[in-house]
């Protein structure tokens, strides 16, 4: 029994380590070798502990193979169309920061039709044990720069304050559950103003919500002109 408190205690640790480095660019080891001399933490205690945030997380071994993605990345990558165009740009952003030898983190913006998101990626300080080269840790998010504000959002699409909240955190990426606690309602409320939103907005997933709020400002602003 204390054997394996002792091993859970251990791998907590190496998560914590592993997960403070990334703060910590200038400490980062420049070659494979270095990476190999380390201990080495286990993937399956790190992956449940980035599977766990709300942001989205997509680990890559050195040749920019992805070898693990956390569930917000899965849904963000699944709910647009344009997924291959995300996953080059999430390669390419993995092979700048491995090219950094001062190990400064590599930051890059994608546009599609259903939206914008902002990708920045580190070399991992510590080696994942399953892998035998360096790992780069990217980060994913949407980009919802330039959003109207709530009043904005009433007028032009004739929602109501709660809706407008709704919308805005849904453009920012936020899942029901979220946008739940985030506003003090029921996942139930929060999901029927998901609803409200979507058919106001004429868009059929929360996906296309950000890109339907810019869009539908920009063509106001060009008739307006």
């Amino acid at each position: 029994m204390i054997r394996v408190t002792n091993r859970v205690a251990r791998e907590r640790r190496l998560v914590r380590e592993s997960l403070i480095s990334v703060e910590h660019p200038m400490s980062l080891p420049l070659s494979d070798d270095a990476v190999t001399a380390q201990p080495g933490i286990p993937l399956a205690p790190l992956g449940g502990v980035l599977d766990s945030l709300d942001q989205g997380i997509v680990l890559l071994t050195s040749d920019s193979y992805p070898c693990f993605t956390n569930s917000a990345a899965e849904r963000i990558l699944s709910a647009d169309a344009e997924r291959g165009d995300i996953a080059r740009e999430m390669r390419s952003v993995s092979r700048a920061a491995l090219l950094d030898r001062g190990g400064q983190p590599a930051e890059v913006e994608v546009a599609t039709r259903a939206g914008r998101y902002r990708m920045r990626a580190r070399i991992l300080a510590q080696r994942i044990r399953e892998i035998r080269t360096r790992t780069v840790l990217v980060t994913i998010e949407r980009a919802a720069a330039h959003l109207p504000s709530q009043a904005c959002l009433m007028r032009r699409f004739g929602m109501t304050a709660r809706e407008a909240d709704v919308a805005l955190l849904l453009a920012r990426g936020k899942r029901n559950t979220a946008i739940a606690e985030e506003l003090l309602i029921s996942t139930h409320t929060a999901r029927h103003h998901t609803e409200s939103v979507l058919a106001k907005l004429s868009v059929h997933t929360r996906a296309e919500v950000s890109r339907a709020i810019v869009d539908g400002f920009e063509t106001r602003n060009a008739q307006e002109r």
